[in-house]
């Protein structure tokens, strides 16, 4: 992979040899191979292109389950990106129904527990689905409405843990 600025640069946990990289011109090229072949996409359902792959998470439950969060905000489309990939990113679907229809998307987090349960990091704060990003609801509980770049969810105190910018 040469000629591109890496964003996001996941491994699968459920395989080694499964690498995804997105880049900052819109494209996703992943290996299941440990990196001695790559395959590039650089067309998805929905995303204008050249948009920005911000995110990119692996499932810890399905070996063949990637997401990813695009972003445009630099060419003043603030809309949410979200997709999801039941086969190792070989075709896309939107799983944005229920998110705010101005509201950059930055994360995803896969819950360790359930794979329903999704986390999406947005410019006004967390968003979850209970039912595998079918359907997204605020994360309400005295977060202010804020942007939220990153999320981790620690294991051992089942703790959701999210970066935020400007607090």
């Amino acid at each position: 992979v040469t000629g591109v600025q890496t964003c996001t640069l996941p491994i699968s946990p459920k395989d080694e040899n499964t690498i995804a990289i997105g880049t900052d011109d819109g494209l996703i090229q992943i290996t299941t191979d440990g990196g001695k072949t790559w395959r590039k996409s650089d067309k998805f359902p929905g995303i204008p292109d050249m948009t920005y792959v911000y995110h990119l998470q692996f499932s810890a439950h399905d070996p063949n389950v990637l997401y990813a969060t695009f972003n445009n905000h630099k060419r003043g489309d603030f809309k949410p990106y979200l997709l999801k990939s039941a086969d190792k990113g070989l075709t896309w679907t939107a799983i944005n129904n229920g998110l705010p229809e101005r509201g950059s998307t930055y994360c995803i987090a896969e819950d360790h527990v359930d794979p329903t349960l999704l986390f999406a990091g947005t410019e006004f704060g967390v968003h979850f689905s209970n039912d595998g990003g079918n359907s997204w609801k605020p994360l309400k509980g005295g977060l202010p409405v804020i942007a939220v770049r990153d999320i981790a969810i620690q294991k051992r105190e089942n703790d959701l843990v999210l970066a935020t910018f400007g607090r």
